[in-house]
C-alpha cells in the first residue's frame, strides 16, 4: 500500500514538472524585405511546443498590406512517449503603396507565460519598370 502511495505521489510530481517545462518555439519569417508594388510578400508563422493544445497566438496587423490567402495547418507527432505539436499559419500579402512598413511580432501566451517572434521592417519600392522601347515611325507602305 505505502508503495502504491508513493508511486502514485511520484507519478504526479513527474507529470507536473514535465507540464510546467512545457517548451514552446515561436517563429516568424518573410521571404524577402524589400520588394515593389506589384510584389507579393509571404509571412510564414510557425509554432511548434510539447504541449498537446497550443492556444492561437495574436497574429500582426499588416499594416500597409493587403491579405490575399491565408492558410493554417497543424502536425500533431508522438514519438518515444513525447508529443510534439506543430502550427503553421501562412499570409500571402499584397502591399497597398510604397514605404517603409513594420510587421509587428506575433505573440503567444501560454501557461503565464508570453512568446514572441521577431518583427520584420518591410521597404516597398516603385515597380520595376523596362525602358521603353524607341517606337520606330515607319513610312505607310504604297502598293501600286
Amino acid at each position: 500500500m505505502k508503495t502504491r502511495l508513493i508511486i502514485s505521489v511520484l507519478s504526479f510530481v513527474l507529470f507536473f514538472v514535465a507540464s510546467a517545462c512545457a517548451e514552446i518555439t515561436i517563429k516568424a519569417e518573410v521571404n524577402n524585405t524589400s520588394i515593389t508594388t506589384n510584389d507579393y510578400l509571404v509571412y510564414k508563422l510557425v509554432i511548434t511546443s510539447t504541449e498537446k493544445n497550443i492556444p492561437g497566438p495574436q497574429i500582426p496587423k499588416f499594416e500597409g498590406f493587403d491579405v490575399l490567402s491565408q492558410a493554417q495547418s497543424s502536425t500533431l507527432s508522438l514519438a518515444a512517449g513525447n508529443i510534439k505539436t506543430m502550427l503553421t499559419f501562412t499570409y500571402i500579402l499584397a502591399p497597398k503603396e510604397k514605404g517603409k512598413f513594420k510587421i509587428e511580432p506575433a505573440v503567444i501566451k501560454l501557461k503565464d507565460k508570453v512568446f514572441s517572434s521577431a518583427a520584420f521592417e518591410i521597404e516597398v519600392k516603385p515597380p520595376f519598370l523596362l525602358p521603353q522601347q524607341e517606337q520606330k515611325t515607319e513610312e505607310p507602305r504604297v502598293s501600286l
